[in-house]
């Protein structure tokens, strides 16, 4: 191709890029913006090297195989989070709406993108390799195998719809965890988040029945209480929370994790969540409040419906060692003492009162010696430990001494050690 038909080449394609619409925030993404360079004439070899790299590190993540740019643009499109994907999330009918247009002719744009010739934009020598790529990490991506064999554009949006619909649009439907980032003021996902199960969890089973229980009515839109769930450490309450997003990712919930220190975030953090067309359990792991501590009172306001009230798309869970939550002097309960308060009876009355306003608590007492050597047995079996249940039993109890003492954490770092041992690591 001659340098002037390079030239009309590349401005044919920057201005389909300027041609987005709804679509529009794609043109942020790394890859679009070295597209963008290249189409401008504005170092090509350096901004095609940097696109190349994009791409591959893109592939090792998603499994992306063959055409490494045809993937990015359709995975980009396909998890962008605007108007139109925000409506599909919440199953909105856009057939034959003016935002349904919108959307076919952004689509129409990605299939025309789709089509550009990565031997025209660079003779670097990854051309080839990008072209057709084969990931070392092997991951099946059959929803985006299945768009690339569309050439309808509106079959394609038909089937960004479905996606839209079952799964969410943006990061929602990327990630099953989240944490909110004080740095960025956002809500990001997690890259690895626990994969932990009830079936993991070994003990607890009428813990368990009642926490299922009330994130089932959940997700099914019924009625459903936050949850406080309380007990010794190691019990298993905050995996017990984690296993429950697992559990139920399919069915549209997703886990958002916060500090105590974050709970003045959450008025902005319940209007991102309010519109969205998924169900949230914001946790708060390990929550108590000292007495200098006054983030317990907008926790109390949000949960008793204050000014900012708590979507119906959202509920509270929270794990304490503390079933009161707010730590109390004895001068609280005391009258006539020096710091205490005219009303002494109403300020104890608000400490207590955070606990109250989770409709439901779950408690998670210490295990006792028998059901402890229980969970020990039950993870060895699953572990194809080679041990009798007699050595089992005393080497768990002679473990348990020398540790922190019993717990199911306890049994599962006894499990651990012994597979260590026996594989000689």
């Amino acid at each position: 191709m001659s340098d002037f038909e390079k030239v009309d080449y590349f401005e044919k394609y920057l201005n389909q890029l300027d041609k987005l619409t709804l679509y529009r925030s794609v043109l942020h993404d790394p890859v679009i913006i070295c597209l963008k360079n290249i189409f401008d004439g504005i170092n090509i070899e350096l901004s095609f090297s940097k696109m190349a790299l994009t791409l591959v590190e893109n592939a090792e993540r998603f499994g992306f195989h063959g055409n490494l740019l045809k993937n990015h643009l359709l995975n980009i499109f396909l998890y962008n989070e605007n108007i139109f994907s925000l409506y599909c999330e919440n199953k909105c009918g856009l057939e034959n709406t003016s935002l349904y247009n919108l959307a076919v002719n952004d689509i129409r744009i990605l299939k025309s993108l789709m089509k550009i010739e990565l031997t025209v934009l660079s003779n670097n020598g990854s051309v080839s390799e990008i072209q057709n790529y084969t990931p070392f990490n092997k991951i099946e991506n059959e929803l985006l195998d299945y768009l690339k064999t569309i050439s309808d554009e509106n079959e394609l949006l038909g089937a960004f719809i479905k996606f839209y619909n079952s799964s969410g649009c943006g990061n929602i439907a990327l990630y099953r965890s989240f944490k909110f980032d004080d740095e960025k003021s956002s809500i990001v996902g997690i890259e690895n988040p626990d994969s932990i199960t009830f079936d993991d969890i070994i003990g607890y089973e009428s813990q368990t029945e009642e926490l299922i229980g009330n994130t089932e009515a959940f997700v099914k839109g019924f009625p459903a209480n936050n949850v406080l769930l309380v007990g010794s450490r190691g019990t298993g309450k905050s995996s017990s929370v984690k296993a429950l997003v697992n559990k139920f990712y399919s069915d549209g919930l997703r886990l958002i994790e916060i500090t105590k220190e974050q709970i003045v975030k959450l008025p902005y953090i319940l209007s991102t969540l309010k519109n969205r067309g998924r169900r949230f359990i914001i946790f708060i792991d390990d929550l108590s409040f000292d007495e200098h501590e006054i983030q317990y009172k907008y926790m109390k306001s949000i949960l008793e419906g204050g000014s900012q009230s708590k979507p119906d798309n959202v509920l509270f869970y929270a794990t304490s060692n503390r079933r009161h939550l707010v730590s109390e002097k004895w001068s609280d309960r005391q009258r006539g003492s020096e710091d205490a308060e005219i009303h002494t009876q109403d300020t104890l009355n608000e400490k207590l009162s955070l606990a109250d306003r989770f409709g439901i608590t779950i408690s998670y007492p210490k295990p006792t010696p028998v059901e402890y050597i229980r969970m020990v047995k039950v993870m060895a079996k699953k572990a194809d430990i080679p041990l009798s249940d007699e050595v089992l039993e005393k080497e768990a109890l002679k473990w348990e001494l020398n540790q922190k003492g019993i717990s199911g954490r306890t049994a599962r770092q006894f499990t651990n050690n012994l597979i260590r041992q026996i594989k000689n690591v």
